[in-house]
Formats: structure tokens, C-alpha cells, sequence
């Protein structure tokens, strides 16, 4: 991709040339350069000068001056070199000769040689001389309906953005004493504002994420137990923010994103702590002791839930592939920050625990009211343990609704950016001169400057700009193509200008074609369908491709039908005569010569203007090289003769033929795209499911292949990337659990509650109209991770209390009922920790997935794990003390 150029500049201004810009540009960027933390700064846009003679044959003809004798002429005249040195005592002293050609005017007065001796022919007697931009131009800008230059400025790597784009700030505005009047440089995308925006949007996410914990924390703990585990949450992000700093972790999207999503699992282990020693205390305990006591027998339970949690996340931070890089961070500071949670949560929470609670003689009336709870609790277990056939079957029957629900969810890859920008994209057929591609462009320039709310609209004809951000594909050079870039002063009317738009674009030229679409937060670029035929012959690939665009187009919602090959161009193609070309003396390579100098111009010196080298270039005027009749008059210079032929003595006629203007190829096979994008109501997973099918059904020749790309793509081989990292991670969480407790049913029983996360995911997303994006998959894998943790810390205390002596049936039910307030704090503050997510577009499908599915699935697995532990240890209902 290159470089991504974060600061993107457009510098324009009233009565101000390409040239005048580009030479501004080129002061700024050497002040610039000075700045700390930049590290390239490239233009987009600038204008070739050149100096074109234009000769006229028939004065030529008239005159008896001869093209030969015109070109040595300039190639001789243009030495601009030294010609020597001579040595002058101790000293070497340049010898330059005069004549150097340092104007136009010169050009014109250079005198040609001719046969007849007594005549002086000058330049300007046969040609017209003239100094400008490149004709025709490959590429422009405008600016708000002003031609512009554009400028990119990249940082180094690693470099703090915010304060380059400070500083960048300062720079531009030290320089505005010296801007030629009139001249403007506009900030159009300033990555620093918007980074710097951005996170501190996150830190008020990040501080209301921990101010929900830490109030629900002291509303259903207590104070005492509140201010406990509270002061060990503040300490963990504070030395997850110190790890962050030293492992060059740095704040951005992803990795504040993680701290939020993490908040509620940091105090998972500080609460199942200062839950055992708190019922300790109330039941008249030592305080000393029972810390002991607790951290002996939770410490191993909760290194293995928390690797558990960790584990969960791993996928994302070693899965391959670009996607998977660029939410790499989500999985590192997860690890940091679980890592020091329980670290704390065995130093730390005791202590305070110490400190604050007083130990008491008997039952409070807090206990009292808690046992009201874990009366109906243990009710409620012991009912489902006594009916564990008819629970089972009815969680299973719930499941399998959930799985067939599992259809209306709607999928994605990434959800749409909140940039204020909307881009224009606008196709020509292949070949189209820049000057329609340039007027059509106007048109639409100005119908988008006058809606309501656009502020700035930047117009590309002939090509993309330089890559502004990472979401940013640029379109290579092609005169048929033209996009517009245009800024507005609120992301939420983008939803609103986008139709408007596409339907304006809908009702131009019948032979032009474009969308309108805004940039997505994640790996983006190109047209969101694609259907990719690789095969070893073009013209099939061809047929196979219009197979797939009239199945397109036959949907009736698809936008932007075409390929990457776009349409065959017209090609003359003069029929050269050997026999006449030898007879004549005039070569191929004569009659290309004559060709190139008569239409697209040749190029004959080099013209000199300070740093800057202008290159000279001939050609026929306008009226000789525009029309197609022109190609049968041209003059061939014999290389042999040096007279001057007409090109049909040479030539048999002339051919049309219709040949690809473009041809791509992938690893030396090549390829074609039939390319489509939905309309700005409807998500691409909805066409594709239309057509994919019918698509899937062309028939290939032996040596073809269909692949998909674009979104579907992107995300296939995202998930892909994904899956091929989550076998181990899943095997690692099952190694933990195994080794946890040294058996296989206990972790059978863990693992079977791990589906049950499906039912609440699948009911948040349908009834939210959530698509599944890739994010959204992070969570269910973390998701898994967090049950896994609850559902370790309930088998433990069974086993605990079992190998104790109590009766299995009691011991379920006990078990059960002390834990239930560790884990549904643990739930609770995760789902209210991860609420603030819910308005970021980003990571709305994980928040989604997480807080209902976790909600759900917390409820069941309170359930579900003493059910599953009694029928796999074939625990009976006569278990208990008062059978005894």
C-alpha cells in the first residue's frame, strides 16, 4: 500500500497556476521537513511543465525546411553543459559558451538550416513555441471548485500523532507571513485532531466503564467490600497503563477498547477474595486466618480461570493476516491486565480486607437478608437437580431454538467509519479523454457543493489522491475515472446525502456509471462484491465475467456493475507495406517516429529554468493531430533520403481492431473481477446471499477457478486467519482445565455450559438488528473464556466441599449458593463495564454479543453446572444430611 500520509493538505488560491502551486509546495515542504516526527511529505496533483513546438507543415513545406534539420537544430542549440577548463596559474577557470536557450523567445528565434543558404528561417516562422502544463493532463485536483495541489505529510513510526499534528499546526502557521496572497492551504483530514479526539472520547468510555463497576460494586457489595476490590481495579489499570508505556502499547481504538472490555473482569478475582473472607468475618472467623485461608484454596482455581480468560483472547493476538493485526493489541493488554488482576487480587485484597473489615460475633442482619437469597437459590437448584432430565431437555430444546434463530442475523465484516466524508466514485468507458471525464466531474462538483451540510468537496479526475488514511484504496491513474472526496459537518447526515447522491450519479451520462459510499472502520477499499475468475486464457475469463455482471444486474440491486479489465478500446492500427517502405527508404521505426511526433508530441531537448528541467516536445497544432482523418496525411521522414513520405505510400490501408485496455494477472495466472456494490439501504451479505448462488453455478472450463473477494472476502479470509489459531487456543483452555483438576469429568462439566453463551448472543443480535461482525466474533471466543471462569469457581467449591464430607446432593446446592453472588458480580460488572461500548460503532457487535450473551448464559450456567455435575458423577437426590 505505501505510505499512509495522516496530515492531508489541499493548497489552492484565486489566479494561481499548477506551477505557482507546486513551487509554493515545495517552499513549505522544506520548512516542514524541519519538524520533529515527520518522515516524508509527497504531492499529489502537481502539473509537468513542458515547452511544446508546435510545427505546421504545411509553412514547413512552404518554407523548405525540413523536420530532420529542426530536430538536430534544438539537440544541438540545448548544450547547456561546460564546455572545459583551462588552468590559470594556480587556478581552473570554467569555459561556458554563450547561446544558452533561456526563454521561449529564444526557442523561436533559433535559426534553421535549409538548402538554400541565402535564406534565414526561424523557429517561430514554422511553428508556434509555447510554455505550460502538460496537454492533455493525466491527472487533476480541484478544491472546493478552484484547481489545487494536494499535500501528504507522513510521521515515523511510532511517532505521537497528536503532537506532530501540533507541531505541524505551529509550522504552517509560522509560514503564513510568507504565503502569496490569495493562497490557501486547507486542512482536509488531520490525523493528530481526530487521534487525539478519538481517545479522549475513549477515556470518558474508559472513566463512565469504571465508575458503572465501581458504583454497582459498592451498591451490592457493601462499602467496605466495594472500596476493597475498587482500589485493587484502580491499581491493576494503573499498572496495565505502566506496561502499556513500556512494551510501546499505544493508546488508540483497540487498545482503550480492551480496557473497557476488561473492566468487568478485572474484579472477577478480587470478588471471589473478598467475598470468602467477608462470609468468614460474619461468621465470627479471624480475619488473618481466614485470608489465609481463603487465598490458599481459591489461588489455583483463579490462575486457572484467569489463564482461561487470557487464553480465550489468544487467537486475536497470534492469528495471521492484516485484520487480525489490527486488533493484534485487544489480546496483549488483556493478558497484562488479567495477569495483574489476580496478582492483586492474592496480595492486595487481603490486605485491604485486613484493614477495613471488623470481625464480628455472629449472624448480621446483611447475612440474614442474604440468606433469604440463597434460600429461594438453593430452592431453585435443588427443583433442578431433582428434575435434571426435564431441565436438561428444556435448555436443550431452548439451544436448539437458538440455533435455528441463528438465520436472521445479519452479517458484516466491519461496521461504517464516523469520518465526516462521503467518497464519489465515477467511471467513464475505457479510453475516455480526460476533458469529458473533467466536465462530468465539474457537473457533479458543483450539484455536491450545493447540498446542505457539505462543507468541502475535493474533486479527483483521472485518478486517486495520495492514501490520507488507512481506510483509504487510491485508484491508479486512468482518464476514465474521476472521485469525489466531500466533507461534511456531521457524520449522521452521511445516511441522508449518500441516496441523494447515488441517485444523481444514477441519473447521468447512459454510458457512465459510479457509487457513493463512506469509508468503513477497518480493512477496506474496492468494490464490496467481487467474483475473481483466474484461468490461462483472457478471453474466456472475459465470457466468464459477463456470465457473472448479467447476474448482477439481473438482481436489480446492485450498483456499480463492472470489472477490473474494464471495456476493450479502439485501436488504429496502420497495415505497413514492406515493399514500399524498402523502395521508398522509410523503416517501421520511421513511420512510428512520425506517428508519435505528429499526435502525442516528441521529445527533442531539454529547456533549462533554474533547479527545474523542462522537457521540449514537437508535435503537429491542434487542427493537424485531433481529428481522425489526420492519420492519412501525415509526413514520414525517410531515415535514408531525408525526404519527407506521406504515410499511405507506405501502408496497406488501416485496421480497427478492439483490444483490452487493461489485462491483470495473480501470481502469473490471470485474473478478472465482476464487480458490484449494494445500494446504500441494503448490506452487501443481503446481495451476495442473492446471487452467490447463481454465480457459483457457471460452469468453469478445466483450468478455471471462482474465488470471492471484496467483503465477503476480506472476511472469509479474516475468519479463516482466525480459525486456524483458535484450535490451539481452545486446546490450550482444555489442557488448563484438565491440569486444573486433574480429571475429565470436571471439565466435561465446564465446557458443556460453554454452548449455552449461543442463546443470549443470538437473541441480542436479532432483536438489536446487530450485524455479526468480526469483532463480534472476538467476543463470543472471549465470551467462552469468561464462562469457562465462572463455571471453574463453582465445580471447585463443589469439590471442596465434597471432599470435605459433606453429603454431593448438599454440596451441589452449598456450592452452589455460596458462589452465586461471586459470579453474578463478576457477570454484572462485565455487562455493565461493557455498556459505554454499546454507542461506539467499532465495538457495538462485541458489546452486543457480550452483554446479552453473558447475561443469558450467567443465568443457565448457575443452573446448568450443578445439573451436568449430578448427572455426570450420577449424584442422587437421597445425598444428603437429613437422608443420612
Amino acid at each position: 500500500f505505501g505510505d499512509v500520509y495522516g496530515f492531508y493538505y489541499v493548497i489552492t488560491g484565486d489566479g494561481y497556476s499548477a506551477d505557482d502551486l507546486a513551487e509554493y509546495g515545495e517552499q513549505l515542504r522544506t520548512q516542514l521537513l524541519r519538524v520533529p516526527g515527520i518522515a516524508k511529505i509527497a504531492f499529489s496533483g502537481a502539473q509537468d511543465e513542458v515547452i511544446y513546438i508546435e510545427v505546421s507543415r504545411a509553412r514547413a513545406t512552404a518554407l523548405g525546411v525540413s523536420l530532420n534539420n529542426l530536430y538536430q537544430t534544438l539537440q544541438t542549440q540545448n548544450v547547456v553543459a561546460d564546455a572545459g577548463r583551462i588552468k590559470l596559474d594556480d587556478k581552473r577557470i570554467t569555459i561556458t559558451p554563450s547561446g544558452e536557450l533561456d526563454s521561449v523567445a529564444a526557442i523561436e528565434n533559433l535559426i534553421i538550416p535549409t538548402a538554400d543558404s541565402d535564406s534565414l528561417i526561424y523557429v517561430r516562422d514554422i511553428a508556434t513555441v509555447t510554455r505550460g502544463d502538460i496537454d492533455p493532463a493525466r491527472f487533476l485536483i480541484r478544491y472546493n471548485g478552484k484547481q489545487a495541489l494536494a499535500m501528504g505529510v507522513s510521521t515515523v513510526s511510532g511517532a505521537n500523532v497528536v503532537r506532530v499534528g501540533a507541531a505541524l499546526d505551529q509550522a504552517l502557521a509560522d509560514n503564513l507571513g510568507s504565503r502569496p496572497i490569495g493562497m490557501q492551504v486547507e486542512n482536509f483530514y488531520h490525523q493528530g485532531v481526530i487521534v487525539d479526539a478519538s481517545v479522549k472520547n475513549f477515556v470518558v468510555n474508559v472513566g463512565l466503564a469504571l465508575a458503572i463497576v465501581l458504583g454497582t460494586l459498592l451498591l451490592f457489595m457493601g462499602l467496605r467490600s466495594g472500596l476493597v476490590i475498587g482500589a485493587g481495579l484502580l491499581l491493576t489499570i494503573a499498572a496495565t497503563l505502566v506496561v502499556m508505556l513500556m512494551a510501546g502499547i499505544p493508546m488508540h481504538r483497540i487498545s482503550l477498547g480492551a480496557l473497557i472490555i476488561a473492566l468487568g473482569m478485572l474484579v472477577d478475582n478480587a470478588i471471589v477474595v473478598t467475598e470468602g473472607i467477608l462470609v468468614g468475618v460474619q461468621q465470627g472467623k479471624k480475619k488473618l486466618q481466614l485470608a489465609k485461608d481463603v487465598v490458599s484454596a481459591t489461588q489455583w482455581p483463579l490462575l486457572g480461570g484467569t489463564l482461561v480468560g487470557i487464553l480465550a483472547f489468544a487467537p486475536i493476538g497470534f492469528a495471521p493476516g492484516a485484520t487480525a493485526e489490527y486488533t493484534g493489541d485487544l489480546f496483549w493488554v488483556i493478558l497484562i491486565s488479567l495477569l495483574f488482576s489476580w496478582l492483586f487480587a492474592l496480595t492486595l485484597t487481603p490486605m485491604l480486607c485486613d484493614l477495613l473489615f471488623k470481625e464480628q460475633a455472629g449472624d448480621t442482619a446483611n447475612e440474614r437478608a442474604e440468606s433469604r437469597f440463597a434460600k429461594a437459590f438453593k430452592t431453585c437448584v435443588r427443583f433442578s437437580l431433582k428434575a435434571r432430565w426435564a431441565v436438561t431437555a428444556a435448555v436443550l430444546a431452548l439451544f436448539a431454538t437458538a440455533i435455528w434463530g441463528a438465520q436472521f442475523i445479519k452479517d458484516g465484516f466491519f461496521p461504517a467509519s464516523t469520518t465526516p466524508q462521503i467518497v464519489v466514485d465515477y467511471w467513464l468507458p475505457e479510453g475516455t479523454a480526460i476533458e469529458r471525464t473533467q466536465a462530468d466531474m465539474m457537473a457533479l462538483e458543483d450539484y455536491a457543493r450545493a447540498l446542505e451540510g457539505v462543507t468541502d468537496v475535493q474533486t479527483l479526475i483521472g485518478g486517486g489522491t495520495l492514501r490520507y488514511m488507512l481506510v483509504y484504496s487510491f485508484e491508479s491513474q486512468n482518464t476514465a475515472y474521476g472521485q469525489l472526496l466531500i466533507k461534511v459537518d456531521d457524520f449522521e447526515r452521511i445516511d441522508t446525502l449518500i441516496p441523494e447522491i447515488q441517485a444523481r450519479v444514477n441519473a447521468g451520462p447512459p454510458d457512465s456509471y459510479g457509487k457513493a459510499w463512506r469509508f468503513t472502520q477497518g480493512p477496506s477499499g474496492g468494490a464490496k462484491i467481487q467474483a475473481t475468475f483466474l484461468g490461462p486464457d483472457p478471453t474466456t475469463l472475459r465470457r466468464l465475467a459477463n456470465e457473472a455482471k448479467a447476474i448482477m444486474a439481473a438482481d436489480g440491486h446492485a450498483l456499480s456493475v463492472n470489472d477490473d479489465w474494464r471495456q476493450p478500446v479502439p485501436v488504429i492500427t496502420p497495415i505497413y507495406n514492406d515493399n514500399k517502405g524498402r523502395r521508398l527508404g522509410v523503416t517501421r521505426e520511421d513511420m512510428a517516429g512520425a506517428l508519435q511526433a505528429t499526435f502525442s508530441g516528441r521529445t527533442v531537448g531539454v529547456f533549462r529554468d533554474g533547479n527545474d528541467l523542462i522537457p521540449i516536445v514537437s508535435r503537429a497544432p491542434e487542427i493537424e493531430r485531433l481529428h481522425l482523418e489526420n492519420v492519412w496525411e501525415v509526413q514520414v521522414l525517410s531515415s535514408t533520403t531525408g525526404r519527407m513520405v506521406p504515410l499511405a505510400q507506405v501502408t496497406d490501408g488501416f485496421a480497427l481492431d478492439w483490444r483490452n485496455g487493461q489485462l491483470r494477472r495473480e501470481n502469473r495466472i490471470w485474473a478478472i473481477k465482476a464487480q458490484a456494490d449494494p445500494y446504500p439501504d441494503e448490506l452487501a451479505s443481503d446481495l451476495l446471499e442473492r446471487i452467490k448462488p447463481s454465480i457459483d453455478a457457471i460452469e468453469l472450463p478445466d483450468g478455471y477457478t471462482l474465488r470471492w473477494d471484496g467483503e465477503y472476502g476480506d472476511s472469509l479470509d479474516a475468519n479463516e486467519n482466525l480459525g486456524s489459531v483458535i484450535p490451539y487456543g481452545l486446546l490450550a483452555m482444555v489442557l488448563v482445565t484438565v491440569l486444573l483438576f486433574n480429571a475429565i469429568r470436571d471439565p466435561l462439566v465446564i465446557w458443556l455450559v460453554v454452548p449455552l453463551s449461543i442463546v443470549g448472543v443470538v437473541v441480542g443480535l436479532v432483536v438489536t438488528g446487530t450485524p455479526l461482525e468480526f469483532m463480534g466474533i472476538l467476543g463470543l471466543l472471549s465470551l467462552s473464556g469468561l464462562l469457562i471462569k465462572n463455571a471453574i469457581v463453582l465445580v471447585d467449591q463443589m469439590n471442596l466441599e465434597i471432599n470435605g464430607g459433606k453429603p454431593r446432593f448438599d454440596a451441589i446446592v452449598d456450592s452452589a449458593a455460596s458462589r452465586v453472588r461471586p459470579v453474578m458480580m463478576g457477570s454484572l460488572t462485565t455487562v455493565l463495564g461493557v455498556m459505554p461500548l454499546m454507542g461506539d460503532a467499532f465495538f457495538r457487535s462485541m458489546a452486543v454479543v457480550l452483554i446479552f450473551g453473558l447475561s443469558f448464559a450467567t443465568l443457565l450456567t448457575l443452573v446448568m453446572v450443578p445439573v451436568f455435575y449430578a448427572m455426570l458423577f450420577n449424584v442422587k437426590s437421597s445425598e444428603t444430611a437429613q437422608a443420612a
